[in-house]
């Protein structure tokens, strides 16, 4: 058995799918996926991975960087009809959205196209907040405002048109995508031929996250 714990959104964009491969390669291991959008405990629920994205915090357990992805501040193209936004200042003024997990005021520290590292901040609270990426995405989509999302969530959203990327020339920090497990002695075969696969099928079928 095979347990793996990731966050509803990425695990069914990304993990379930490799998944899914992994377990054709290894008809003798039986899977099993649970969402959660709460980091999890891995010794009390027993899991033998964690997904987590962004940027990780102290913990006892052991850690590998699978990849990065880029972050993008997006907005439904009916927002910009009332509200210009072409440089920092005017996305400081826009209405947020923002996951309940950050800090308040909402800010990152941007590479502007110059090459330079400026902390940006909103000018004002978030508008709405939520818990959960695929929330903050309906919100976006429905036109109540700004929100930074993960390239791999909204890459189709941008190529149909139905957001448009702000600033693209500025870069907010990328975020890390880590699997946990558990610190034992010995790392399990299927844990460790689980993380390889994962790394490279991300590698291999999403080069275009990191823009």
């Amino acid at each position: 058995m095979l347990r793996i714990t990731t966050t509803p959104e990425y695990g069914a964009r990304v993990v379930v799918p490799a998944l899914a491969t992994f377990a054709g390669k290894h008809p003798q291991l039986r899977i099993q996926h649970v969402s959660s959008s709460k980091n999890d405990d891995l010794i009390a629920g027993r899991f033998d991975v964690a997904i987590r994205l962004g940027q990780l915090a102290d913990s006892n357990h052991h850690a590998r960087l699978i990849d990065r992805f880029a972050i993008l501040p997006v907005v439904a193209p009916e927002y910009l009809i009332t509200q210009s936004i072409e440089n920092l200042e005017q996305l400081a003024e826009a209405k947020w959205i923002g996951h309940s997990r950050l800090s308040t005021p909402l800010s990152w520290q941007v590479t502007t196209p110059a090459g330079e590292s400026v902390l940006f901040s909103a000018r004002h609270p978030a508008m709405i907040m939520a818990d959960s990426a695929a929330s903050l995405l309906a919100f976006t989509l429905a036109g109540a405002g700004v929100a930074i999302l993960p390239a791999w969530l909204v890459q189709d959203e941008l190529a149909r048109g139905e957001l448009v990327e702000l600033l693209p020339n500025h870069h907010f920090p990328q975020q890390g995508i880590y699997a946990l497990y558990p610190h034992t002695r010995h790392l399990p075969e299927k844990v460790r031929a689980f993380i390889d696969f994962l790394e490279c099928h991300v590698s291999q079928s999403h080069p275009a996250w990191h823009a």
